[in-house]
């Protein structure tokens, strides 16, 4: 500490008092910080190619420093501010995630993003997904004709 701040506190009693004075004065700057930290975090989105690993430990340290400067973020918050930041290649992820209401810790979460991963690229970049879809107006219209048909018969 420096001279004028040592004699500014030295007649407190406890470390608490020295730091509650201390907050009060430098206090904006925390409250800057924890702003950059959870702005980083919701900035942040995994370019194509990224390992996963590097992708999450960088989130994992914008959550620390958040944390730090006094944010508190509860564990599910977490894991959905984790999958906003993946690219559309974990849609398959994410859906099923929502679909199953999934609730991992967060170790859990990171294991199971690299499994995907590591299914993705064994497949070439892609993942399987069952898509739906409507039959087309064409076949519509051929079974309407036929019914028709049998009907002036």
């Amino acid at each position: 500490m420096s001279n004028v701040l040592q004699q500014q506190h030295q007649g407190m009693r406890t470390v608490a008092d020295i730091m509650a004075s201390l907050q009060a004065m430098f206090g904006e700057t925390s409250t800057r910080a924890r702003f950059e930290a959870v702005k980083a975090i919701m900035n942040s989105r995994m370019k194509v190619g990224t390992p996963m690993r590097d992708h999450l430990l960088r989130i994992i340290a914008h959550f620390n420093e958040a944390e730090i400067h006094g944010s508190s973020i509860d564990q599910q918050t977490q894991d959905d501010m984790i999958l906003e930041t993946l690219p559309d290649s974990f849609i398959p992820f994410k859906t099923n995630y929502v679909l199953n209401k999934m609730d991992l810790k967060l170790t859990v979460l990171v294991t199971e993003l690299q499994t995907f991963e590591g299914v993705i690229k064994s497949k070439g970049g892609k993942a399987n997904m069952v898509v739906a879809s409507s039959s087309s107006s064409k076949k519509k219209k051929k079974i309407s004709d036929k019914r028709k048909a049998s009907l002036k018969v």
